[in-house]
């Protein structure tokens, strides 16, 4: 029983560690594919709204503070802000732009566009292990700070969230 145990938690071990270890690039590519599929499915039925526009909220976030064009989300002790510019289109290429001047050389960017749509996806260390991810399509954005192993669900999340706000 307890070669077992040991065998079992030996396992869990390195399994841990593997996947604390990931490579950027394979993290890249996961990250980019989740916000991917996120981007191109049917938007999630919103079930929260402001007096401007109607957005989609995962269970397991809570609304910590709302105002005319900002959403402050919370899953936990992480906080993530959505922005909302009532004024860009779906296709716009405004909050992209401006956001690619204001990252010099993030680990991700990448973009997503279809007829009716542009999307995007930054992801930029701040600190070791912490990550800022946003997310945006045309004239709304999303964004928080992560650790690196939670930047594939948040990408996911956050673009879920993001492809639902209905102005």
């Amino acid at each position: 029983m307890n070669k077992l145990f040991t065998l079992c938690f030996s396992f869990f071990l390195i399994l841990t560690l593997t996947s604390c270890n990931i490579s950027d690039e394979d993290l890249s590519k996961t990250t980019i594919n989740q916000a991917k599929i996120a981007f191109e499915e049917k938007p999630k039925k919103p079930n929260k709204e402001t007096k401007l526009f109607s957005y989609y909220v995962p269970e397991k976030f809570e609304i910590k503070e709302t105002n005319k064009y900002n959403v402050i989300l919370e899953q936990g002790k992480q906080s993530y802000i959505l922005f909302v510019n009532l004024k860009e289109k779906v296709n716009s290429q405004v909050s992209y732009e401006a956001l690619s001047k204001q990252y010099k050389n993030p680990l991700i960017l990448k973009t997503f566009e279809n007829e009716e749509k542009f999307g995007y996806l930054f992801v930029d260390e701040v600190e070791k292990n912490q990550y800022e991810i946003t997310v945006g399509i045309g004239g709304t954005k999303l964004t928080t700070e992560t650790n690196k192993s939670d930047i594939e669900e948040d990408a996911q999340n956050m673009m879920e969230i993001v492809n639902s706000v209905k102005k």
